[in-house]
């Protein structure tokens, strides 16, 4: 497995173990997304920062199913 999926699943699964304690999509998903962007802010150069943000902001994601009773 490389270090990326590694990484992901890792994560994912401590999402959905707070999840399963009923808190909030919204706090879990606002503490990932600060996490997110001061990583970035710590690693990148001011312009790489700003990229990477627009990048995010207009990448288009599928929410996930959650009628499958999984979020994988």
């Amino acid at each position: 497995m490389k270090i990326e999926d590694k990484i992901y699943h890792e994560i994912l699964d401590h999402v959905l173990h707070l999840l399963g304690h009923h808190l909030p999509v919204e706090v879990i998903a606002g503490a990932l997304m600060a996490i997110a962007q001061r990583l970035y802010k710590t690693h990148f150069t001011d312009e790489d920062y700003q990229r990477i943000m627009k990048t995010a902001m207009e990448t288009k994601v599928k929410p996930y199913d959650i009628k499958k009773g999984t979020l994988h």
